[in-house]
């Protein structure tokens, strides 16, 4: 979980401290609407997953990407 967190406040371009896997879309000025599609291409690139187009309105926290990461790769 934390290299997950410290990865996607490096696409962010936060400090890792400040998210968390409660942290919210658009409750922080770098999480808009073009960074939930760059946060959806570089999590598929990093972890080898595909997140369906379909599912990208679901992910509301990084815990939702998080937990979808990990469900996808213990198939």
């Amino acid at each position: 979980m934390k290299n997950f967190l410290e990865f996607v406040a490096s696409v962010m371009g936060v400090y890792p401290s400040t998210i968390s896997l409660e942290t919210k879309y658009n409750t922080i000025p770098q999480w808009d609407s073009l960074m939930q599609i760059r946060l959806v291409m570089e999590i598929e690139d990093k972890y080898n997953v595909e997140i369906p187009i379909e599912r990208i309105p679901e992910l509301i926290t990084l815990g939702d990407f998080y937990e979808y990461v990990k469900g996808a790769n213990e198939h």
